[in-house]
């Protein structure tokens, strides 16, 4: 019989770590300047922009100062509602979060630093949601 699939325990976050979070932005998901500076995303002959040695890059359009506060907004409410997971290893803060906003789109956020508590993200679909955190 086979063993059920387990998922790694992690302590909960403390509301100051949660505070702590924020969301930093990535330039290779930029396809113009940004509050980080200029953007780093590549695009191949087909005119869809792809990371070196990877498939497709989700471009996120969050470019402005108030896009980074929106974005660390769902960083924190996605960590205090739990809507995370947590991989052998990790460190405080979990490698994957994941947000649904206003509009429903869902976003999902990869910790760039898991001890700061530092993320970026990317548009994704209620499947791609569904694969990475059901």
């Amino acid at each position: 019989m086979p063993r059920p699939k387990q998922r790694p325990s992690h302590r909960p976050l403390i509301a100051e770590e949660i505070e702590a979070a924020c969301y930093v932005g990535s330039p290779e998901h930029k396809e113009k300047r940004w509050w980080g500076g200029l953007p780093a995303a590549r695009k191949g002959r087909d005119g869809r922009t792809r990371r070196p040695k990877k498939a497709h890059t989700t471009i996120c359009r969050k470019t402005a100062g108030a896009d980074r506060r929106e974005a660390t907004r769902w960083v924190r409410e996605a960590l205090a509602a739990g809507q995370l997971r947590f991989f052998d290893g990790d460190k405080t803060y979990p490698k994957h979060i994941w947000y649904k906003d206003k509009t429903g789109q869902f976003w999902f956020g990869f910790a760039v630093n898991q001890v700061a508590g530092t993320y970026k993200g990317w548009p994704i679909s209620e499947a791609e949601k569904r694969a990475a955190f059901d």
